[in-house]
């Protein structure tokens, strides 16, 4: 499991559905397209691209980590669940 901390809830629950697959496991974030400072721009399946508010710049390039091992890797998000501001990541190898 990783835990993000995004700036407010409505980040939060807005980066825990981009994170999530559908039925078949396809990811719906396909690229990190940017970071400026705690901003992360993400490209999803559908080629559209949705900027996510992090606490800090920590948490945007922790999160462009887990991003590659979910695109590269054989990383597969299980679910995502959060309070506040803060995401909880569980995800499995």
């Amino acid at each position: 499991m990783t835990r993000f901390e995004c700036l407010d809830s409505y980040e939060t629950e807005k980066l825990g559905s981009m994170l999530l697959g559908d039925k078949n496991s396809v990811n719906f974030v396909v690229e990190v397209i940017k970071i400026i400072d705690n901003e992360i721009i993400l490209m999803l399946k559908d080629k559209s691209c949705h900027a996510v508010l992090m606490k800090d710049n920590i948490n945007a390039v922790k999160l462009r980590e887990l991003v590659g091992e979910l695109i590269f890797g054989p990383m597969r998000v299980i679910r995502t669940f959060g309070q506040e501001n803060i995401l909880n990541v569980v995800h499995e190898t």
